[in-house]
């Protein structure tokens, strides 16, 4: 059994890596290396997929220095709230439509944001360290995607930041800061919890 792992010093490098691969992202966009497409779910240069890799890692440390879920089938309790939060976006999304307009994006990220904070006040109830730890490596990775948009669109940088819904809608600096703010800490945090909880919860054993 590893010593007991603290909070900060648990999130200390999946915190400073999330940071580099964002700002690796601005610099290949600005620099014309990467392409400054709207979304970026799956880009390899976004930080969706290191919720999942340090979520994982994260739950390994953590049940390896002697915590362990609450709840005895955890592994299936999140892979459920997953599934719920993907069907969710899944669906809201399907409404969006080919020409969506600003206020039916920001009413779809009202909602996606509702259902993502409710599975994330599940998810502390599963595993309280780990959904937690979460939290806080979630707060400062989209805090400097809030600055990065602010900076992109006061410089009037052509990057991803200031690009909203498939088709890459523009609006003004107060509307693409308000959207941006919903859109990282309304969704992005709590799905960031529930993701890395359920990542976590696969690497873990069994709760006490």
């Amino acid at each position: 059994m590893d010593t007991p792992t603290g909070p900060f010093r648990l999130i200390l490098w999946p915190t400073v890596i999330t940071a580099f691969v964002s700002i690796a992202r601005l610099v290949g966009e600005l620099t014309g290396l990467v392409p400054p497409t709207s979304g970026g779910m799956l880009h390899p240069l976004g930080i969706t997929w290191c919720v999942f890799v340090f979520g994982a890692w994260m739950g390994w440390r953590l049940s390896r220095s002697g915590s362990s879920p609450r709840m005895p089938d955890a592994r299936g309790f999140t892979a459920v709230m997953m599934l719920v939060l993907v069907g969710a976006s899944a669906w809201q999304f399907g409404t969006v439509g080919d020409k969506p307009d600003f206020n039916k994006l920001r009413e779809v990220v009202l909602v996606l944001s509702a259902v993502a904070s409710t599975l994330a006040i599940f998810a502390l109830f599963a595993w309280p360290r780990l959904a937690l730890a979460m939290l806080f490596y979630a707060i400062p990775a989209r805090a400097l995607v809030l600055a990065f948009t602010w900076l992109a669109k006061t410089q009037e940088w052509k990057t991803h930041y200031t690009l909203f819904g498939p088709t890459g809608l523009e609006t003004e600096l107060g509307d693409t800061l308000n959207a941006a703010a919903l859109a990282q800490f309304g969704f992005w945090v709590p799905f960031t919890v529930v993701g890395g909880t359920f990542a976590g919860a696969m690497l873990s054993r069994r709760a006490k």
